[in-house]
């Protein structure tokens, strides 16, 4: 997907550590994909299981969230919007 956001890789780098509500949970900004995709880790006690590579469930994982930075003309994206990240990066 092309960029043509003004919106520089630090700056987004910069959210790394902030915390934010998404789905109406309070999530922790953890990694930047290279793809501009931002990775939310849930800091309240909820847990996944992650399978093995049988598909057997052994061990519990944080729950995390991939939200895309901009869409598909540039623009950032509508969940980001949503979990008021647009705000942080106004900052």
């Amino acid at each position: 997907m092309p960029r043509k956001s003004n919106i520089p890789h630090e700056e987004l780098l910069a959210l790394i550590g902030q915390q934010v509500s998404y789905q109406q949970q309070r999530c922790e900004i953890i990694e930047l994909l290279d793809g501009a995709e931002l990775i939310l880790q849930v800091l309240e006690s909820g847990h996944n299981i992650q399978p093995n590579q049988y598909g057997e469930g052994h061990r519990p994982v944080p729950v995390t969230y991939t939200l895309p930075v901009f869409d598909g003309e540039g623009n950032l994206h509508a969940e980001l919007i949503a979990a008021g990240l647009d705000k942080l990066l106004c900052q």
